[in-house]
């Protein structure tokens, strides 16, 4: 996906996301129509109506009366809050990858022009570039070298 965004631009617009969102949706819809058919790969009403007869109920204890499994629960329960909880945590270092790629590009071409890049030099445009020549190095009592 971040590949994909950064070649050929984000894959969902505003409108777009409606869009998906209700393709999404018309899917869940006619999939869930075709399982309650009788059609023969999908539905699964055949399957209720084969299923072989039992003189008495097992033992087990019936969905109908117990619908939580709370094993299940937790194996799917762990995973998905960890996923969410590490996208969330790491959602700003991905917003700020674009800034820090920036910096990159302008300290190496700081360094190999021997100048200083400067932003908001200009009150009108403070967005626009300035730049400096690389002030001379300093002796540690702060004067000039020589």
């Amino acid at each position: 996906m971040p590949v994909t965004t950064g070649v050929r631009g984000a894959p969902l617009t505003a409108g777009g996301l409606g869009t998906f969102v209700t393709c999404g949706l018309a899917f869940t819809v006619v999939s869930t129509l075709l399982h309650a058919s009788r059609v023969r790969w999908f539905g699964e009403v055949r399957g209720f109506e084969e299923a072989a007869s039992l003189d008495q109920a097992p033992l087990a204890v019936p969905l109908r009366t117990h619908p939580l499994n709370a094993w299940l629960l937790a194996v799917m329960l762990v995973p998905t809050l960890a996923l969410a909880i590490a996208w969330v945590a790491l959602l700003p270092l991905w917003a700020a990858l674009p800034w820090l790629g920036q910096a990159w590009l302008a300290a190496g071409w700081e360094r190999r022009n021997g100048k200083v890049l400067w932003r908001g030099h200009d009150q009108d445009a403070p967005w626009k570039l300035s730049v400096s020549p690389r002030p001379l190095p300093r002796t540690a009592t702060g004067a000039p070298p020589g």
